[in-house]
């Protein structure tokens, strides 16, 4: 695909796009290229995954006043070539390496183009149009509005069922209003507790024996399903069918199914991966995995992906038939998500690829990001700068508050160093648990709840206060402070609505902040009009303030304590 447009020589023209995920503080960190004139700029992808590592597919094209925001549709390999002369901005873009024949009535499709246009100069107006395309046509709706994320909880497969429905139970008899239980690697095969360093036989040397572990599920998944179908809480099962090991089941039962590699690269260890574009190979793991969808009861599907399958396509072309392998794979991908979401109506579909590794539109139009980073949620400002990075390109994810979760999981080794004991109310408490609002929600039941009725009731305070924030996420975002990771600085953010007239302003004030007051801005508000605003910094409501629009729009904020928070919801007479 090439795409010119005309604009001015003397134009300035700059490129803004993300960094990929690399299980790091820096994943989705903004980029900008500037594009002098007779200058070229290139972005690509690395490895055969469409986020990984480099950069996301999307960009803001800006020249002078107008610019054009794209996505390459592609989970496979793309590349995007920019050159600018003294007419015109050339774009090619579309798969990084091709050079083939189509046999006799063979066809292939190749990477989907999106592009907005937009003028007024504002590149940051650009992006929330932008935003609403993706929720209104690129992201899986529900009764014709973008769906909702989850408020989930999980735990590790490797671990007895008997726990996991000890467990559910105490959900249940604590009313703790939960919408998704995932279930994570482990829970197949002979696989023993979380991974290398706890166990003989962990999780990736499983990968193809896709039956229930008779020591963790002996009358298999479905009592789980059964149970948590019965409190009205989804289930999510994770399942990386495009993987397998050697020697295991699937590959010793359909070797023609897999297309074969040596060593890899991190486990050292020989893999296999699915060849999708051999249509036996795709009906057959379509299948499984829809068999396990009904036969365990599952509502919502994580299919992960830890393996970059670049290799793997270019050992398999052709010298006539470079690409055929990955258009393949990926035509393939594509249809079995589809084949998946049109047997099972109301499916939800996780996309999981090492983190947030295969981000990109296609993806994005038929699944919801819930682990967007291998990195995690232990890093408290990195949690904070992916929120915001992605909001741009990627709206829906899940954000994890970092007080409770992980705090008992066996993947992390026991209680995370970051859990802080009750009272549960204090600035610091709140401050751990806002930080992860986004469109979903992640909430770890961690080592306090049981047997804890301050605990419980304040994590149903939290999950209410998270609720009645969520829809303002599907608002308008604008960042009030430049993204940052410094400890003594502070995060700012508005989702505004203007449809409805309102809007949500987070503050958080870091832990090592000197700074006890703050004045942001708030964008898009009348200066002239009345506002009912609501400033809270604890989980309890505030009363209502009235203000003009010119005051909130200079709006000073005290937080005493250093690592603190505030909600501040407006509403416009």
């Amino acid at each position: 695909m090439a795409y010119e447009s005309g604009f001015g020589p003397d134009d300035e023209c700059s490129i803004r796009h993300a960094q990929g995920s690399d299980n790091s503080a820096d994943d989705f960190t903004p980029l900008v290229e500037h594009l002098g004139l007779w200058k070229s700029a290139h972005l690509e992808s690395r490895s055969g995954r469409s986020s990984d590592t480099q950069t996301l597919p999307f960009f803001n094209l800006q020249n002078g006043n107008h610019g054009l925001i794209g996505a390459i549709g592609w989970t496979g390999n793309w590349m995007a070539d920019f050159y600018k002369d003294k007419n015109a901005i050339t774009m090619a873009s579309g798969m990084k390496e091709t050079h083939l024949l189509l046999h006799p009535g063979e066809k292939i499709r190749t990477p989907r183009i999106v592009l907005m246009s937009w003028t007024g100069g504002d590149w940051q107006e650009s992006q929330n149009l932008w935003r609403r395309l993706l929720f209104a046509h690129y992201t899986p709706q529900d009764h014709g509005k973008p769906m909702l994320g989850p408020v989930a909880f999980g735990s590790w497969g490797s671990e007895p069922i008997s726990d996991k429905l000890a467990y559910i139970q105490w959900i249940h008899d604590h009313k703790i209003p939960i919408d998704l239980y995932a279930v994570d690697a482990g829970w197949y095969g002979d696989s023993l507790g979380p991974d290398e360093r706890h166990s003989p036989n962990p999780w990736w040397k499983n990968r193809g024996d896709w039956f229930p572990s008779k020591l963790y599920y002996p009358n298999g998944v479905k009592p789980l399903g059964d149970a948590l179908k019965s409190d009205g809480i989804h289930f999510s099962l994770w399942v990386e069918p495009e993987t397998a090991m050697p020697g295991l089941k699937i590959a010793k039962d359909h070797p023609d199914w897999f297309h074969q590699q040596p060593l890899h690269p991190w486990t050292k260890n020989p893999l296999l991966l699915a060849d999708l574009g051999n249509p036996a190979a795709r009906k057959g793991l379509t299948n499984m995995v829809s068999n396990f969808i009904t036969d365990f009861g599952m509502t919502w599907y994580r299919q992960d992906f830890n393996q970059g399958p670049e290799e793997f396509w270019n050992a398999t072309d052709t010298s006539d038939r470079v690409g055929m392998t990955e258009i393949g794979h990926i035509e393939g991908l594509y249809q079995m998500w589809d084949d998946l979401l049109a047997r099972h109506p109301g499916l939800r579909i996780d996309n999981c690829a090492s983190g947030g590794r295969r981000l990109d539109i296609e993806m994005m139009s038929r699944s919801f990001v819930v682990w967007r980073s291998d990195y995690g949620f232990a890093d408290t400002l990195a949690e904070q700068e992916h929120t915001q990075d992605l909001a741009y390109w990627v709206p829906e994810n899940m954000g994890f508050e970092a007080y409770t979760w992980g705090a008992e999981s066996v993947a992390f080794g026991g209680p995370a160093p970051w859990t802080k004991a009750g009272p549960y109310t204090t600035p610091e408490h709140l401050y751990l648990m806002r930080l992860g609002y986004n469109t979903g929600y992640g909430i770890g039941l961690g080592a306090d709840g049981p047997n804890n009725d301050a605990w419980v009731a304040w994590i149903k305070q939290a999950i209410s206060e998270y609720r009645e924030a969520q829809p303002y996420f599907y608002g308008d975002f604008y960042p009030l402070l430049s993204t940052s990771r410094d400890e003594q600085s502070w995060t700012a953010w508005q989702w505004n609505r203007p449809e409805s007239k309102d809007g949500m302003i987070m503050l958080l004030r870091r832990p090592k902040s000197p700074f006890s007051l703050i004045e942001v801005r708030p964008q898009h508000l009348d200066p002239a009009a009345t506002y009912d605003v609501e400033i809270r910094t604890t989980y309890e409501r505030a009363p209502i303030r009235e203000m003009k629009g010119s005051e909130l729009a200079h709006l000073q904020i005290k937080l005493s304590d250093a690592q603190s928070s505030t909600l501040i919801f407006y509403r416009k007479r």
